[in-house]
């Protein structure tokens, strides 16, 4: 069999994670940066040697060195001191950015669908579709408040037979000027005594939906 087919054969294969190509394609990665990436995160303890990078991928030196700049301009790698095994200083490199980019990406992904959830829950309660006023003021109740507190707000004017977007917004600001910012906050003073709970609802809505 031939020596470089051989040699070749025996090395280890690589895992490409799904995310990579993700990351690749929202970044505008080229081949080479997407080898590099691959390259690192199969590596137990990730080294930038330019020997062993060109005999597993394949590149150039200054194809590697080119690739590496980029990713670490692009902060997806960190480059590190630590101390080895036998107390002598080496340096690695970090991976961990390129996971907190995935995750960062998920939960913007969470957000989103949340966000729609709650233009959802509140037509549902509502019963017809929301203006397009209606829309920026949800909009301004998402940049203020946890997405968990309007859930509560909401629910509290269904249960109060009051659906109206002032209550909800009175209620939000009553909530927030007594330090309630999630609706764990509400079970929270809630569980403290039953005169609690009134004064964390007690407040004349009637007055504010009449003004509409």
């Amino acid at each position: 069999m031939n020596n470089v087919i051989y040699k070749a054969l025996k090395k280890k294969d690589y895992l490409i994670k799904n995310y990579l190509i993700e990351v690749a394609h929202e970044l505008s990665l080229d081949l080479n940066d997407l080898l590099l990436l691959i390259y690192f995160t199969n590596q137990e303890v990730p080294t930038f040697d330019l020997d062993n990078i060109k005999h597993n991928i394949y590149l150039s030196e200054d194809e590697a060195i080119a690739s590496y700049d980029k990713l670490l301009e692009l902060n997806l790698i960190e480059s590190k001191d630590i101390k080895n095994k036998e107390g002598i200083m080496e340096q690695i490199i970090s991976t961990d950015n390129i996971l907190k980019y995935v995750t960062n990406d998920i939960q913007k992904d969470i957000k989103k669908e949340i966000k729609n959830n709650i233009f959802e829950e509140i037509e549902n309660e509502f019963g017809r579709t929301l203006s397009p006023m209606e829309f920026e003021v949800v909009n301004s109740w998402l940049d203020k408040y946890d997405e968990s507190l309007i859930h509560e707000a909401l629910k509290e004017a269904v249960l109060s037979n009051a659906k109206s977007f002032r209550y909800i917004t009175r209620i939000l600001e009553a909530w927030n000027e007594k330090g309630v910012k999630t609706a764990k906050d509400i079970v929270k003073k809630q569980q403290t005594t039953d005169n609690k709970r009134i004064d964390l609802f007690e407040y004349d809505w009637l007055k504010d939906t009449d003004e509409e």
